[in-house]
């Protein structure tokens, strides 16, 4: 590559932000639309000048309406040919068939054959050309490029169009000087004449390479009509109609316009200078404007924004114009029109088809751009007839202006319509690929749909189903619910029925003593349990009689779910406490058990205790408790934990939390820490801060705060993340991010998250620079044949590299549960599984989705980390993008040595040990010893 090819490929990476193997597509199209536009404009210039000098200004609103017919043909015809031929051929014949048009047409009018019809034909002609070619040129673009290369690149191209316009209008001013308006036609056809080879080779280097499976997307099996795909997409409806009201618009706009540049201007060929000078130089001001600003605008305020600048424009014209009508009014709010146009709102109209699948895409865009657009110019047509014409209202040009006023509000209206939608057709998309899918939602129901289905689930529910309903409805105690209940003391399943009765102890008017008492003798001890506690609730005459002839029973399961119920109903009861010597009890039970020699009745006896000391909250045999933590018997431990979470006692915060990492003890120890419910969070505060507090408990607390509806929840949990562990972020931000869902009444210091992002965004771009430095050596080591000591010098590189990666990660889902805190967590999250996705499209629209909900100043720092983090491997052009330094191997250690990340530092010294290297002894010499880091972990083989 020369010195010149590499300064051109750098100014337009800086300037234009094209990137490594997109320069020659982007060059390709950008030159293809100059010519179709540069035709264009010669054309439109001859044939303006032609038709007003022919027929008068006066028929430029019939022109309009005429132009509505055949564009209604040429568009179903089309749409029929899109689905028998494939889209290439389309474009070669439409392009081949508008340049023998233009020669017929420059022949006809060169020997004034048929003069009269042919200049209305013409016109009419020209409309559709235009249309028609652009709208394929944008299919085309569409099919080239990606989402997001069409964000970054659309620009570029669309400033060929202008580049064109410029070059067109100025070429049909200087040659009309010269040339008759009819020789312009020949000249026009050439400059098109040229797409075709430009064309067939954008198609054979791009797309021909996918050609079976573009092939099938191109070729269209879809039998309806594009008019019924329009009205049953909101997207596509909105789309219609603002393209629709900005062509009215735009319509009226030019008539105003022309009409006041004929009613200075009377020779046709001046009237073609003129036309063409203003054309080209309102194209220069676009031009700037799409070169150095359309970009900046739509990657900053977003597709939705954009929309909005064209109709400002023109409304800032209509209202100069409606005040003062004069040449230069009009020839400001055709400049407005012309510039954003075909810059600003180019590119955002463009990109708002997007997210529209590709065969949908294609049956319906030429439709709205030739159909559409014609069928709105036949609407501003008679518009015109009806306001100007002498026969109806006659009004002037200030009542075009009011009407442009009034249009620009419906178009403002549904430009911020299709904004949401947009967003949408970019989440539907997501969803639609997502591996996993969340409930669907539905609508709120009735009140007694509500009741129907509880009571559906408690008939014919399974066992699981009616647990969660049981759970719901416990506090409820409607009467319609009772007798569904009371059927569930029969069921199969021990855990309905212990769950039964825990939901009918809460019914006072209804009593079950004769039921519910032969389930003290239930198999499952849990029942009993229940049946206990029912009975004690609800025996009022003999409660005490029947509760001390259950406690003395010989059958020591009774006796002891017994003790159980009375433990667990006295434990605010003073009275019923002293009246049943609770504590005493348990001293016996005790006593019992200690002088037990059967290891079954054992088992169960001291369980049953363990469950009643819990209950009870008897501090003086808490001891009991704290021994059984460490039975052999992992049964006994799990009844340990559970009984310590009933006793809800401070003291046993520790050894429950200690608990958390043994994984078959998880479930039992969060259960029994919710039990303290918001009293934890002080204690915990506190045990947090204590350097012995074990890093892998840490990281398994935010899994039991999330499910705590409580501020001080969050706020313990937004300190998590000031922890040294990087990993403790990470479970911290999972469990805000689930209470965010859960409890959206929380709040999460969204000014502090904004803050933590940033440092996320820095930490994330310091490790991909050290991991492209590292990558960069390893890459130079191996360009020759490596020595043993290298090659172990190598593995040891190449494990660091993969926990750089893993870090990099790790970054990646942090800042993305940051987002989930700030904006919508819904949106959010599924936004990130959409970048892990192996689906490259799946990747390219979240990226999309989340930058149309970022904020301006967030999205210019992170959408270029996303992008980096979309690519197969780190390039030194994706360096240079973020516009990071790579650091020099010393400081690559350096930098990580001074992490917290204890498994970095091995990594880092152990690959150290290996290189033997003078230049890096100090590093190791001073980070060895550090927080236990033993130099013969950097030596070790």
């Amino acid at each position: 590559m020369t010195l010149y090819q590499e300064a051109l490929r750098y100014f337009l990476r800086k300037t234009f932000d094209l990137r490594e193997g997109e320069i020659k597509r982007a060059l390709l199209m950008q030159l293809n639309i100059f010519l179709i536009i540069s035709t264009l404009l010669i054309v439109k210039s001859t044939v303006q000048a032609l038709f007003v000098t022919t027929y008068g200004k006066e028929s430029l609103p019939l022109a309009f309406v005429l132009a509505a017919i055949p564009a209604a043909i040429v568009s179903t015809v089309y749409t029929r040919i899109l689905s028998q031929v494939a889209f290439n051929k389309i474009i070669i014949g439409t392009l081949g068939g508008s340049v023998a048009t233009l020669a017929l047409l420059g022949v006809l009018l060169s020997f004034e054959l048929f003069t009269s019809w042919a200049v209305y034909v013409f016109y009419i002609w020209m409309t559709i050309f235009a249309l028609l070619c652009t709208s394929q040129f944008w299919i085309l673009a569409n099919i080239v490029f990606n989402a997001r290369e069409a964000k970054r690149l659309f620009g570029f191209i669309g400033a060929g169009a202008i580049a064109g316009g410029i070059f067109g209008g100025y070429l049909a001013s200087a040659l009309a000087t010269f040339m008759s308006s009819e020789s312009l036609l020949f000249v026009a056809g050439g400059l098109l004449a040229l797409c075709i080879p430009i064309t067939l080779t954008i198609w054979r280097q791009n797309v021909g390479q996918t050609q079976g499976n573009i092939q099938q997307k191109k070729r269209l099996t879809g039998r309806d009509h594009p008019f019924l795909l329009i009205i049953h997409s909101r997207h596509l409806t909105y789309l219609s109609i603002i393209i629709g009201v900005s062509v009215i618009v735009a319509k009226l706009v030019e008539y105003q316009y022309t009409s006041v540049a004929y009613d200075v201007i009377q020779d046709p060929e001046e009237l073609t200078a003129f036309f063409g000078f203003w054309l080209s130089t309102l194209s220069i001001i676009s031009l700037l404007v799409q070169l150095f600003i359309t970009h900046r605008v739509v990657g900053v305020f977003g597709v939705g924004t954009s929309l909005f600048l064209l109709p400002a424009g023109i409304l800032i014209g209509a209202i100069l114009l409606l005040l003062f009508p004069a040449l230069w009014a009009a020839v400001f709010i055709r400049i407005a029109d012309g510039s954003l146009k075909q810059s600003i709102n180019k590119s955002a109209t463009e990109l708002l088809a997007l997210p529209i699948p590709i065969d949908i895409k294609n049956r319906t865009k030429s439709f709205i751009d030739v159909f559409i657009d014609c069928f709105a110019s036949g609407i501003a047509g008679l518009i015109l007839i009806f306001i100007v014409s002498p026969k109806w209202l006659g009004l002037s040009t200030g009542a075009i202006c009011v009407m442009i006023i009034a249009l620009i509000g419906v178009w403002m209206y549904f430009a911020f319509l299709i904004r949401r939608e947009y967003l949408t057709a970019f989440k539907l998309r997501m969803n639609e690929n997502r591996e996993t899918t969340s409930p669907a939602k539905t609508t709120e129901p009735t009140n007694e749909s509500v009741f129907g289905g509880l009571m559906r689930v408690l008939e014919s529910g399974d066992e699981s189903q009616i647990i969660f309903v049981l759970g719901k409805v416990r506090e409820i105690q409607d009467q319609r619910l009772f007798g569904h209940i009371r059927s569930l003391l029969y069921h199969p399943s021990s855990a309905v029925r212990a769950e039964a009765l825990k939901s009918l102890y809460h019914y006072k008017n209804d009593h079950l003593i004769e039921e519910v008492e032969p389930m003290i003798q239930d198999k499952d001890e849990n029942v009993k349990i229940g049946a206990f506690e029912y009975l004690l609730e609800h025996s009022h005459e003999d409660r005490y009689m029947r509760m001390e002839r259950y406690l003395r029973d010989e059958d020591y399961h009774v006796s002891g779910a017994a003790l159980v119920g009375l433990a667990k109903e006295s434990r605010d009861n003073i009275g019923m406490k002293t009246r049943f010597a609770v504590e005493q009890r348990l001293y016996d039970r005790l006593e019992a058990i200690a002088n037990e020699n059967d290891a079954e009745k054992f088992s169960v006896m001291r369980s049953d205790l363990l469950k009643a000391i819990g209950h009870a909250g008897c501090l003086k045999l808490f001891f009991v408790i704290e021994s059984a933590f460490h039975d052999p018997d992992p049964t006994m431990v799990a009844t340990a934990i559970e009984s310590a979470g009933n006793s809800m006692h401070l003291s046993f915060l520790p050894p429950l939390l200690e608990m958390l990492p043994e994984e078959r003890y998880f479930s039992k120890a969060r259960e029994a820490l919710l039990r303290f419910g918001p009293a934890i969070f002080e204690p915990l505060a506190v045990l947090l801060k204590q350097p012995s507090m074990r890093v892998d408990v840490i990281r398994l607390i935010p899994s039991v705060l999330e499910r705590i509806d409580s501020q001080l929840a969050v706020d313990l949990m937004l300190d998590l993340l000031d922890h040294e562990d990087l990993n403790v972020h990470l479970e911290a931000l999972r469990s805000l991010n689930n209470m965010k869902v859960k409890f959206p009444h929380l709040r999460f210091q969204k000014k502090a998250i904004m803050h933590r992002i940033m440092e996320e965004v820095r930490l994330y771009q310091s490790t991909l620079s050290v991991l492209y430095a590292q990558i960069k050596i390893g890459s130079d080591i191996r360009n020759h044949t490596l020595t043993a000591d290298e090659a172990a010098q190598e593995r040891a590189r190449a494990n660091l590299v993969r926990l750089l990666e893993a870090r990099m990660d790790g970054h990646l889902e942090r800042i993305f549960r940051l987002l989930g805190l700030k904006y919508p967590t819904e949106d959010i999250l599924p936004i990130f599984e959409g970048l892990q996705s192996n689906k490259p499209d799946l990747r390219i629209n979240a990226v999309e989705f989340l930058e149309n909900l970022l904020d301006p100043s967030l999205k210019k720092v992170l959408i270029p980390v996303l992008e980096t983090a979309l690519l197969d491997g780190i390039t030194a052009e994706a360096i240079d993008n973020l516009d990071i330094n790579i650091p020099d191997e010393y400081t690559c250690y350096k930098t990580l040595l001074e992490t917290k990340d204890i498994n970095l530092r091995y990594a880092v010294l152990y690959l150290l040990g290996q290189a033997q290297d003078a230049r890096f002894m100090p590093l190791v010499k001073r980070y060895a010893e550090t927080d236990g880091v033993k130099l013969k972990m950097a030596t070790a083989v």
